[in-house]
This record gives C-alpha cells, sequence and structure tokens, in this order.
C-alpha cells in the first residue's frame, strides 16, 4: 500500500505514520513543519522508505501546485488521510472573520484541494483507493468558544458525504471519522480552555490504528 498522510509532523496524522509503517505500507508525509515531518519518519519503520513532501494548507495557492506535484512525482496512491487540522477557541465577542475562515480553509477546504488532487488521473489506485478525513465529534456537539471550529469540523463531515457519492464512480471510497478527545498537541493546547479533563482523552495510537483498519476495509462505509 502507498498512502499520503496529510497532518503528519504530530498527533494523529504522525500516529497513522508509524503505525502504517508497522503495516509495511510505503508513506509519503506532508505538513507545513519539515524538521516535525523528519521527526515521524525516524520513528517509522524503515525510514528510508518513505518520502517527505511539506505542503501548507492554509496557503490556497502554493498547496495546491504543491498537491498537483506530489501527486504526479509520487503517485499512484492506494490511500489517503487528512489529519490537518486548526482548532481557534474564541468567544463570540473575541471571534474575528480571519480565524473563522482560517479554520474553515485549513480543516475543510485543505481536505477538498486534496480529494481534487487525488481524484485526478493517475493519482490514486486504478483499482479502488480510500480515503479518510479526520473530522470531531465537535461536527455534531457544541461548546462554548468552539463556534469556529465545530463550524468548520461540520462542513468537512458534510462535505464527506457530499465526495462520497461523487467519487463512487472513480472507484474511490471517502469516509470521515469524528473521535471525541485524542490527546495530541492540539487538544493540550485547548482543552484548559474548553474545560475538558487529560483523563477522558485517548490516545492518537488508538484513533490510527481505525483509521488504517478502514483504508484497509473492502467495505469502508461512505458518511461518518
Amino acid at each position: 500500500m502507498t498512502l499520503l498522510v496529510a497532518g503528519a509532523s504530530s498527533g494523529i496524522g504522525r500516529a497513522v505514520a508509524i503505525e502504517a509503517s508497522h503495516r509495511m505500507a510505503k508513506c509519503v508525509l506532508t505538513a507545513r513543519r519539515e524538521d516535525e515531518l523528519e521527526r515521524t519518519r525516524s520513528m517509522m519503520e524503515c525510514p528510508s522508505r518513505h518520502v517527505i513532501a511539506p505542503v501548507d494548507f492554509s496557503e490556497t495557492e502554493a498547496r495546491d501546485i504543491a498537491l498537483m506535484r506530489l501527486f504526479t512525482d509520487e503517485g499512484p496512491f492506494d490511500g489517503v488521510v487528512y489529519s490537518v487540522g486548526v482548532c481557534p477557541v474564541l468567544p463570540l465577542h473575541r471571534l474575528d472573520t480571519e480565524s473563522f475562515e482560517q479554520a474553515l480553509r485549513v480543516n475543510c477546504g485543505g481536505f477538498i484541494a486534496l480529494m481534487r488532487a487525488f481524484a485526478a488521473r493517475g493519482a490514486h489506485a486504478a483499482g479502488g483507493a480510500a480515503a479518510v478525513a479526520v473530522s470531531s465529534i465537535s461536527a455534531r456537539e457544541g461548546w462554548p468558544g468552539g463556534a469556529a471550529y465545530c463550524a468548520s469540523k461540520g462542513a468537512l463531515s458534510a462535505a464527506v458525504r457530499a465526495l462520497a457519492a461523487e467519487l463512487a464512480p472513480k472507484r474511490i471510497r471517502v469516509e470521515a471519522i469524528e473521535p471525541s478527545h485524542v490527546m495530541t498537541p492540539m487538544f493540550e493546547n485547548g482543552a484548559a480552555r474548553m474545560g475538558v479533563p487529560a483523563s477522558s482523552a485517548v490516545r492518537p495510537e488508538t484513533v490510527a490504528r481505525e483509521i488504517l483498519d478502514r483504508l484497509a476495509s473492502p467495505t469502508v462505509a461512505n458518511s461518518p
């Protein structure tokens, strides 16, 4: 299996990359921070087998060019995982337009851009491919200060449902997972402000195994 992991520099994405390497997959690792991607690769089985391709998913024009080049150079892929995200914790009176738009641009728009590149001829395995987006329980449950994050994850889950229907004729299966609290740097930075105890969070390795099991399944559901 050849797998692209977006957001492999930390958290769930890093855990997916490491677990995928244990399952003998070749991984292309992408995220904004090249040094952290190198760190991820050093933690994987057979590090030299895997490729690093930095992409900043907040920079739309550069992102689209980088993704097109990546899929051309490294494809076809059997699967992609989108674990890129930002989590602004801002009460309504402090929620500015830029913060709201950035959350949508990164958390949802980045996945759509990734799928546009993945769906191109030659980018995905012709015999069938799969994509998993890491959404959140926040797509369905709100919390104070989470308007931007909840909206962006709700948009992501909705986009997955639409893309699942659209890409099924191309034999690309699309799914979102909506985990609850996961012990990632994003959670650690925002948990106190969200009022969530660390004891309620699961390890990213648990989510990573679920993602990879779904990618490997011949009957991945096409809805969250």
